[in-house]
């Protein structure tokens, strides 16, 4: 009598896990989540500007090598053709942090544009894209760092090597030190810091 409970049990938890699976995965929601978002009266909204032409790449790490294939090494300028921009917004109670982007450049190879949040806690890759035809590319992240805890957002060109603190060629950044920890100093990526 227990083994088809059991067996009935095990069956029904792989059918719930299937399903959670699919919505995890579901690219079609995570858009219709991020429309939602940026259609919302609520929203908070701030604009990432570009970072100033000849700002040199962060150091590699200890040890580390420089980027690989694609990426201009530590100290080279990115050829900007595009006029790149974008924005940081949520809707406040939820966990959903939208990153909008457009006038990117193309990428080569291995290259994406990557994504980190700083709050609190320190620095977390949200997540890497290569945009569109039209320089234009989305990067949604529904973990931590909560959205009204961030007070910085960088984007970088660079390979994905999933370091949680910015790598690769300097392309955005906003700081607001009204959010940030009293002794919070804007990333600096001369020293990598």
């Amino acid at each position: 009598m227990t083994r088809p409970v059991i067996a009935v049990l095990l069956v029904l938890a792989l059918g719930w896990l299937g399903f959670r699976a699919v919505q995890a995965f579901d690219q079609d929601r995570h858009a219709a989540q991020a429309a939602a978002v940026l259609a919302a009266p609520d929203r908070v909204s701030y604009q990432l500007p570009p970072v100033p032409p000849g700002q040199p790449s962060p150091p590699p790490p200890e040890g580390g090598a420089p980027e690989r294939e694609g990426s201009p090494q530590p100290g080279q300028v990115l050829g900007t053709v595009h006029s790149p921009g974008g924005r940081l917004s949520y809707r406040p109670g939820t966990w959903l942090s939208v990153v909008d982007l457009e006038g990117l450049d193309p990428v080569a190879g291995h290259e994406r544009y990557l994504v980190f949040l700083r709050n609190w806690a320190g620095w977390t890759l949200a997540g890497a894209t290569r945009p569109g035809p039209d320089g234009v590319a989305q990067v949604r992240s529904a973990a931590e760092p909560r959205p009204p805890t961030i007070y910085e957002v960088i984007v970088t060109r660079a390979v994905d090597d999933a370091t949680s603190i910015p790598h690769g060629q300097p392309v955005l950044q906003w700081f607001d030190a009204s959010l940030a920890p009293p002794k919070a100093r804007k990333f600096d990526f001369a020293l990598g810091t």
